[in-house]
């Protein structure tokens, strides 16, 4: 198998020797992929065989919808764009219709694509039921033909799994028996199928890594107000992880991306602080930083606004980003009065960056 920048968190050989200090990002273009009046949240993309690759999920509301799918969509260009599949392509029809499918994530390994995702199913009452989530992967070697979901863990999030230094690596969250909070572990995989649980990092949700000189670093969405982004790392035998900085931004939906050794960090900027931990959905904003040791530089802002991230990216054969990511900055609010976004309409939009 063979690596992939984008996915594995591996500087690429052949990519522009310009630095992410003196190149500033500029925004080409945006343009909107999906907007049908629905939720359409939680996207991944990938350039896999010279064609782009982007999937969603399409529902009724950000997370209490019993019923939500994912679309799977892809482009020649990185513009224009088709269905590949309709929405029933992720279903596995043994973990029956009361579903929730969503947050997709690619990994390209050269000679195939693969794509996870995981589901929670909802009980007779409609009750979600997060400790029952199920990490799932499909798989092509075409872009065309892909395989039927495949449980790879119960009870846990695996989220974004890279692979490095000949195995498959995942920060997986997980919830502790009622009234536990939300943790997270270290995964392994020789394979990507069959994972196995290495060691405690700490209490969060959503959490991605990076490889580094020394191991692996985890970008971690914490759960508790003022909500900072906080950065640990491993090496050895990642049984033991340290916290090696904070940093002082409610940053969610962690995405890291590898240009020439350098790292952009791309995700929601929420505004919370301890005596006020939530604020107006209307400051939402989804950004990228530069990561320089534990600090972030804020060096792209998309235009967003409300229920917004989720951000897939890409460096395109010319040097620039293609990113994907949903907002709501476009919508007429159905209900201004309430500043709640989860249950309002979302549009997804694909955006052209140039770095230089």
């Amino acid at each position: 198998m063979r690596t992939n920048a984008q996915a594995s968190g591996i500087p690429a050989e052949k990519e522009p020797q310009t630095g992410l200090k003196e190149a500033p990002m500029k925004i080409q273009w945006v343009k909107k992929i999906a907007s049908d009046g629905r939720h359409n949240a939680f996207t991944g993309l990938a350039l896999f065989k010279e064609r782009y690759f982007l999937a969603f999920r399409n529902g009724k509301h950000h997370a209490e919808d019993a019923r939500g799918t994912q679309v799977l969509m892809t482009s020649r260009d990185g513009e224009n764009w088709e269905m590949v599949h309709d929405n029933q392509f992720f279903d596995a029809k043994e973990f029956g219709s009361a579903t929730d499918y969503r947050d997709s994530y690619f990994l390209n390994l050269g000679d195939e694509l693969r794509l996870h995702s995981f589901c929670t199913p909802f009980d007779s009452a409609g009750e979600r039921m997060p400790r029952d989530s199920k990490s799932t992967v499909q798989i092509t070697r075409d872009g065309l033909s892909w395989t039927e979901p495949q449980v790879i863990a119960d009870g846990v999030v695996l989220w974004k799994p890279i692979f490095w230094n000949g195995e498959f690596w995942c920060a997986g969250y997980s919830r502790l028996p009622h009234p536990g909070p939300l943790v997270v572990d270290l995964y392994r995989s020789p394979d990507g199928l069959a994972w196995t649980k290495v060691s405690r990092i700490t209490e969060g949700n959503e959490t991605a890594m990076i490889p580094t000189a020394n191991g692996l670093r985890a970008f971690v969405r914490t759960n508790k107000a003022p909500h900072h982004l906080e950065i640990w790392e491993s090496g050895g035998d990642f049984t033991t992880w340290e916290k090696v900085g904070v940093i002082p931004k409610g940053i969610q939906a962690p995405h890291p991306l590898i240009i020439n050794g350098e790292c952009l960090l791309f995700g929601r900027e929420i505004f919370s602080s301890l005596e006020m931990p939530v604020q107006p959905s209307s400051l939402r904003r989804t950004k990228a930083w530069r990561i320089e040791g534990t600090e972030a530089i804020e060096v792209l802002e998309l235009p967003s606004c409300g229920d917004t991230s989720y951000v897939g990216a890409v460096v395109r054969p010319d040097g620039s980003l293609l990113l994907s990511y949903y907002s709501q900055h476009e919508l007429v609010d159905p209900n201004p009065a309430v500043d709640d976004p989860n249950g309002k309409p979302n549009d997804v939009f694909i955006a052209s960056v140039s770095i230089g």
